[in-house]
């Protein structure tokens, strides 16, 4: 019963705001993040990695929260849409299953 318990108990993780010291945070990325950038560059999702986040450049040119994946055709920076707190802090470059990561 003590099982069941905590998993009905869990709380939802919580929305942080994506600021620059939000954004210095995080450590980790979400599960559609990585099949995300695979599709964005046609690439095996295996050959794609987590690196870090930073605060920097996007699309036109708008400083934004970006995390940072290495591809088989360099390292890529991705605009990181939401910065959740669950156990740890994650950023969510593709908030929505199936979708591309906008990346740099």
């Amino acid at each position: 019963m003590g099982l069941s318990w905590f998993a009905y108990s869990r709380t939802q993780p919580e929305m942080l705001f994506v600021t620059q010291e939000n954004c210095k945070l995080i450590k980790g990325y979400s599960k559609h993040d990585i099949a995300g950038v695979a599709r964005e560059f046609k690439v095996p999702i295996n050959k794609i990695r987590f690196v870090k986040t930073e605060w920097g450049r996007g699309q036109g040119d708008f400083e934004q929260c970006n995390m940072i994946f290495s591809t088989p055709v360099g390292n890529k920076s991705c605009k990181v849409f939401s910065i959740m707190k669950d156990d740890f802090i994650f950023g969510m470059a593709v908030p929505i299953p199936g979708n591309h990561a906008i990346c740099n």
